[in-house]
């Protein structure tokens, strides 16, 4: 089985570094994830990761205003994006992703 899903995503950093989460696996860990994180708009380089059960980094890529990458993470738990505390402003994106996991 497979699904699909897209959305923006933004966020405005004041001082203070976020984990921007854009997506959560909550269906099992033999999933296997295929897309893209886009960076759109933003004052500085921002970091993507994906993350096992465990919260420990699988993957990390570093991502410039007006560039994207793809990718494919299997036994993942989440994948997020970290804005850095400066410089400040509005980072702006897009995440598309499509699962495959088996039916049980």
């Amino acid at each position: 089985m497979q699904d699909k899903v897209c959305s923006p995503w933004s966020a405005t950093v004041v001082a203070t570094a976020i984990d921007n989460v854009l997506y959560t696996n909550n269906i099992n860990q033999n999933v296997v994830g295929t897309g893209f994180v886009k960076y759109d708009v933003g004052p500085g380089p921002i970091t993507v990761e994906a993350l096992d059960s465990a919260g420990a980094t699988i993957d990390t890529q570093t991502l410039n205003p007006g560039t994207s990458i793809a990718f494919t993470y299997r036994r993942f738990a989440s994948i997020q994006v970290v804005l850095p505390a400066t410089p400040g402003g509005t980072y702006q994106g897009e995440f598309c992703i499509t699962t495959r996991y088996p039916l049980s």
